[in-house]
């Protein structure tokens, strides 16, 4: 199973027209989801981010805000993507010394929750999570959609 952090999420629904090459191969990866070739996981917190991310765009519109979060929402909602929830204090607690390579805080909640679920790589666009390969591999959308097409046993 992988853990798709919110870059993934965001280039499938929010940024699919700024960033059409990303939303092209991510799009692959959610066939790979729905097909059930490919199981994958994502937090309440990567949602909460990209919710967020929606809702800002159009600050202080909140209504056309509400509305992005709303389809981004339910693009998500209509794959077959699996949810964990967002760590709890604990497991922030007992797990925040083995990801301290993390340079962004706000990638910690990605990595315990990607860890607790046993997930197999972090899948993103954002190369932060390099610092924690030897724990949990990195991939990015494009690659694991290349172990597929070339017959590799997807994570």
């Amino acid at each position: 199973m992988i853990y798709l952090d919110t870059s993934v999420l965001l280039a499938f629904t929010l940024a699919r027209k700024m960033e059409p090459a990303r939303f092209e191969a991510v799009s692959k990866l959610f066939q790979l989801i729905d097909r059930g070739v490919v199981k994958a996981v994502t937090s309440f917190y990567a949602l909460h981010e990209l919710l967020v991310i929606a809702i800002t765009r159009t600050e202080p519109d909140w209504e056309a805000g509400s509305e992005f979060a709303r389809q981004a929402l339910l693009a998500l909602l209509n794959t077959r993507l699996l949810y964990v929830p967002i760590p709890r204090r604990e497991e922030k607690l007992l797990r925040a010394k083995l990801f301290s390579a993390l340079r962004d805080p706000t990638d910690l909640p990605h990595a315990i929750a990607a860890h607790s679920a046993g997930c197999t790589a972090i899948v993103a666009y954002d190369d932060h999570f390099q610092a924690i390969a030897d724990i949990i591999p990195y991939k990015t959308p494009d690659a694991i959609v290349a172990e597929f097409e070339s017959g590799l046993p997807c994570s």
